[in-house]
């Protein structure tokens, strides 16, 4: 969707990794602290958890940050954690689909996780808030497939442990992860459907009361935000339609992100884009907790 505004799955997060779901805020395990992680031996740094997301501690620049682990993602910042950067259009890539977004690129000098070290790295970075705030700790930017190649390290999380050394990736999927998935989509389709039909009230309990979406044009906070933004698609004849196909959909924790193209045909315009959607799930229903959408086709529509 286009906006002076922002989302799905996306949930795009944001987005993406990025969509909803149940908080996680509560901690299951002993507090987590920020310092840096000894090696338990000369090849291998223990994870660390956000209730029970895996995480691992950089030093980017020198300063310890905490970064959550995805290994089908590729890696980028905590929009919070690093101020700055220029904007420009960024791949968002994952392992079966490349996807375009607007963000602000971070050039860092140094990234090391433990005596493993790479330089002039930069990296787009956007707002990862909704993640930090559903595992309950501070994250300052995902680690993705890209740069744990480029760092040589694997993950080993039945031993929770970061290896130094390159060893084949495990890419299966658990069940739960794609009941989860399947959830969040059949409920993004009766989102999908209220906007088609111009049903307010069925649109509105569809965002998450801290809902945020982004684009290039600006953001939108809190449900009544976004309900002024949509209402305005309401009052053509005909109705406005919207068409969004989601891929790549990815469940953290309790979290589900997912890449999402889009088109928003109108009378006389025609918008089409792509997102990260973040969902979450509350009182057993999923809401959407944020988009960051990147429009790239907006047509006048001439009618005769």
């Amino acid at each position: 969707m286009r906006i002076r505004r922002s989302l799905l799955a996306f949930a795009s997060a944001g987005a993406i990794f990025v969509l909803a779901a149940q908080t996680c805020a509560a901690q299951t395990g002993p507090a987590q602290t920020s310092a840096a992680q000894a090696p338990t031996s000369t090849t291998e740094i223990p994870i660390q958890r956000c209730d029970r997301l895996p995480v691992v501690i950089l030093q980017v620049d020198k300063e310890d940050k905490r970064f959550l682990v995805d290994t089908a993602a590729t890696s980028f910042l905590n929009a919070k954690s690093f101020i700055g950067g220029r904007a420009k259009a960024v791949q968002i890539h994952s392992w079966n689909q490349t996807t375009a977004l607007n963000a602000n690129n971070v050039f860092i000098d140094e990234f090391a996780l433990g005596s493993h070290v790479i330089r002039n790295v930069e990296l787009p970075a956007i707002d990862l808030s909704a993640i930090s705030k559903a595992c309950g700790g501070r994250l300052d930017g995902i680690l993705g497939v890209d740069l744990l190649e480029r760092l040589e390290v694997t993950i080993d999380l039945e031993r929770s442990v970061a290896r130094l050394g390159v060893a084949p990736r495990n890419s299966s999927e658990n069940s739960s992860e794609l009941s989860l998935i399947f959830e969040m989509q059949k409920a993004i389709e009766s989102c999908s459907a209220a906007f088609n039909n111009a049903d307010a009230e069925a649109l509105t309990s569809c965002f998450d009361p801290e809902f945020a979406l982004s684009s290039p044009r600006g953001e939108l906070r809190g449900v009544d935000q976004a309900m002024n933004y949509f209402q305005q698609y309401f009052g053509t004849t005909p109705h406005a339609r919207l068409s969004m196909t989601m891929s790549d959909q990815r469940a953290v924790g309790e979290l589900v992100w997912a890449l999402y193209d889009y088109t928003i045909e109108a009378p006389s315009k025609l918008t089409s884009g792509r997102g990260m959607m973040i969902c979450r799930k509350s009182e057993n229903r999923w809401h959407i907790l944020s988009m960051h959408e990147s429009p790239f086709v907006a047509a006048v529509i001439s009618r005769p």
